[in-house]
């Protein structure tokens, strides 16, 4: 019976033995393979680390990256503005300089229209006040709304009185230019009144030029006070005169002649471009070499 027990007893102590075994067996399998995990989690933490400091990159790099995003939002913000302004200025109408003039001068005046007013009249007061020498220009404007704004030559010719065909005033541009040429300084001329002067730029150089010859027949009317052809001591017969082609600067000008066959008016195309009308040969010869001046392009 005491070895039975005995020996039931050494088995129970076996089995007791072998389950402690077996249980420390099973937690140091548990710990090896937590103690793994831990380690692989720990390496895995440490390569995303690196991973994310490898993208953001040192210090350098992040101003880098930083400064170049600026510059770029910059450059996206200046082409928008500058495609957006250029877009606008395209849609916005050519400007006219008006006070552009077609040639030089050496001195300007102006003078304001109201309705009533003589314009002939006004342009004549002013050329007695022309005392020095070379080209006084005549800007002629009327009040728009308390604005000046320079006469249409529609306007130039209805307030002058102009009988010339509408066909040859259609033709004509609103940049024409009024002024004077006085050069008493010259040898070959003696009490040298300031000369009246008008340069019509044309659009249409055919229109205008048939123009002119249909004007013929009335001009010297429509302008004996505005040129004061007229004198105290030559009272001109209009059915006397006579228009005559002449060369003036190596170009083809009409002259017209009083009873005495004397030049008064003369016109003259420039080229295709400028038509003048004054009373002097002088003042004819001094357009042009403007003209020839402002014309010549820098080298």
């Amino acid at each position: 019976m005491e070895d039975e027990t005995t020996q039931s007893n050494n088995k129970g102590d076996l089995k007791t033995v072998r389950t402690y075994l077996s249980d420390m067996a099973d937690t140091v399998r548990t710990n090896d393979i937590s103690v793994i995990k831990v380690a692989l989690a720990e390496q895995n933490k440490n390569e995303r680390e690196n991973i994310y400091r490898q993208a953001e990159g040192t210090p350098f790099k992040k101003f880098f990256w930083v400064a170049g995003g600026i510059i770029f939002i910059g450059v996206a913000l200046f082409g928008i503005y500058f495609v957006t302004n250029k877009n606008a200025a395209l849609n916005v109408p050519e400007q006219i300089v008006k006070n552009d003039s077609i040639i030089s001068y050496d001195e300007l005046t102006s003078i304001s229209i109201k309705d009533g007013d003589n314009l002939t009249d006004k342009i004549i007061t002013n050329k007695k006040e022309v005392s020095n020498n070379g080209i006084k220009s005549i800007s002629i404007n009327k009040d728009v709304g308390g604005a000046k704004e320079k006469l249409s030559v529609k306007e130039l010719f209805t307030k002058l009185e102009f009988t010339a065909p509408s066909s040859l005033v259609r033709s004509l541009s609103d940049s024409y230019m009024i002024g004077y040429y006085i050069n008493n300084l010259s040898e070959n001329i003696t009490d040298y009144k300031s000369s009246l002067f008008i340069i019509l730029p044309t659009i249409d150089y055919e229109y205008t030029y048939a123009g002119m010859l249909e004007w013929e027949k009335t001009i010297a009317g429509n302008t004996l006070d505005l040129f004061e052809l007229n004198t105290k001591n030559n009272k001109l017969q209009i059915n006397d005169l006579a228009w005559k082609d002449i060369i003036i600067e190596n170009k083809d000008a009409r002259v017209l002649l009083n009873e005495e066959n004397k030049p008064i008016l003369y016109y003259i195309f420039t080229n295709k471009n400028n038509l003048i009308v004054t009373d002097k040969e002088a003042t004819l010869k001094e357009i042009i070499s403007r003209l020839i001046i402002k014309n010549i392009k820098p080298l």
